[in-house]
């Protein structure tokens, strides 16, 4: 028998190896969905935990029955219900949850049963988000949801949404186990459009629903001191992820090099002017341009002609940078570059993290992300050239774990959410702070 060229054996080689990276990951999606609960990762496929020990020890998550309100897509009215695409694809994810209980809230309104821990979400939309998956679509309700189309004004649907979050929040069956959580998703940018601004203008009574410990709200983007202790953070949807070939996942596990150490293209402003000066040097790749000039690029089916998806393949950090409010979706399309993200957006909650640092997390964004003052813009490459090689594959292995197991989706979304509900449990401590910061003392 003749052996094949040493080229093509390679080749042979790097498609098996392949195969079993991606036997592997199946494997742990396999578990995952059986366990609810993330596993450590096999060392010999990446050597980082993305989530505190404690988080991987932690049965509580399992605990948590998944439930749906019965207030709109649920019920027969359910097309009369406005949804936006981003909480369409949410509530699919709900809906296929392995502890989802279909008619658990109308049996528990009947009969309220205080061994049950509920985690229960709203079949009502409370996402202000027109930006995905069309960015900067011509027309708002081009991202709703066709069998569920907007009616009246782009608040409409938000303003809709106040009474059956009052409802559910006193309903007997969330009431009847303390430890039962109401979980609302606010995908607004900017405060003046969050649910507590919203329905909360002149009415104390809503803002009393919201100030309950069993009350949490999920912010894509909201400032820690913005957010109560049981708050948490929520990533942004990626408008456009770059899908890496398995060989490019399989150099991130090899820790092999890129070409940049640093990279960012975008809109200037906000600071992000700061970053020109960081040009000059073969491994940073800094292109500021207007915003006109490469919408047409990030929408889906664009032709990408500034070349941000394979930048962003040959780099190891790129600038997440805050914009008009504090969010980016350039951080979830980082992650799926398994780049790590540099976030300059100063008191920004991270994803699944509550708003006391102090506190233990669900999930360590350090070990995955580098976050720098917006005031500190020039001393990016001291800061990141500082970090060891070694460092900085790890933290490209935690990005793109990151990515695959809380960001690419939403029912990443509602993971990492049922895995964050153990840590938005108040003690006495902070119960009290809670009370005195809801009665502006």
């Amino acid at each position: 028998m003749v052996n094949p060229p040493r080229h093509k054996q390679r080749r042979l080689i790097r498609f098996v190896v392949a195969l079993i990276v991606f036997a592997l990951g199946m494997k742990e999606q396999l578990q995952i969905s059986l366990n609810n609960s993330l596993l450590t990762i096999p060392q010999r496929f990446v050597e980082v935990e993305l989530l505190n020990k404690n988080s991987h020890q932690n049965d509580n998550v399992k605990d948590y029955e998944v439930v749906t309100t019965d207030y709109g897509w649920t019920t027969k009215l359910s097309k009369n219900a406005t949804r936006t695409i981003v909480m369409g694809e949410f509530f699919r994810a709900v809906l296929s949850h392995q502890n989802y209980n279909q008619s658990a809230w109308q049996d528990l309104e009947k009969h309220p049963d205080p061994s049950r821990k509920l985690a229960v979400f709203l079949d009502i939309d409370t996402c202000l988000e027109f930006n995905y998956p069309t960015y900067q679509a011509k027309q708002w309700w081009d991202n709703m949801e066709k069998d569920h189309p907007a009616t009246g004004g782009f608040l409409n649907h938000i303003t809709e949404s106040c009474q059956y979050i009052q409802r559910a929040a006193k309903s007997p069956a969330l009431l009847a186990n303390p430890a039962s959580k109401l979980v609302l998703i606010d995908c607004s940018g900017s405060p003046r459009y969050y649910l507590s601004t919203v329905c909360g203008k002149g009415s104390g009574e809503f803002l009393r629903t919201l100030d309950s410990p069993q009350v949490v709200t999920a912010y894509v983007s909201v400032a820690r001191k913005h957010a109560r202790s049981i708050d948490i953070g929520l990533p942004p949807p990626a408008i456009k992820p770059i899908n890496l070939t398995s060989e490019e996942r399989i150099s991130i596990n090899e820790c092999s090099e890129r070409k940049y150490l640093f990279s960012f293209q975008g809109n200037p402003g906000h600071g992000r002017d700061q970053m020109e000066v960081l040009n000059g040097e073969d491994d940073v790749y800094v292109n500021l341009v207007r915003r006109q000039k490469y919408v047409k690029d990030i929408t889906v089916g664009g032709n990408d002609a500034m070349n941000y998806a394979d930048i962003m393949r040959q780099t190891i950090f790129a600038a997440a940078p805050r914009g008009d409010n504090l969010f980016s979706y350039r951080f979830a399309e980082i992650l799926s570059a398994g780049t790590v993200p540099v976030v300059y957006a100063d008191g920004w909650l991270p994803p699944f993290n509550t708003p006391n640092e102090n506190n233990e997390q669900a999930f360590n964004w350090s070990e995955c992300a580098v976050f720098i003052p917006e005031s500190d813009y020039n001393k990016t490459l001291i800061l990141l050239r500082s970090i060891p090689n070694s460092r900085r594959c790890k933290m490209q292995q935690c990005a793109l774990k990151a990515w695959e197991r809380y960001v690419s989706s939403r029912a990443g979304w509602l993971h990492g959410i049922i895995d964050s509900l153990p840590y938005t449990d108040l003690d006495a401590s902070e119960r009290e702070r809670e009370e005195s910061f809801s009665h502006g003392s």
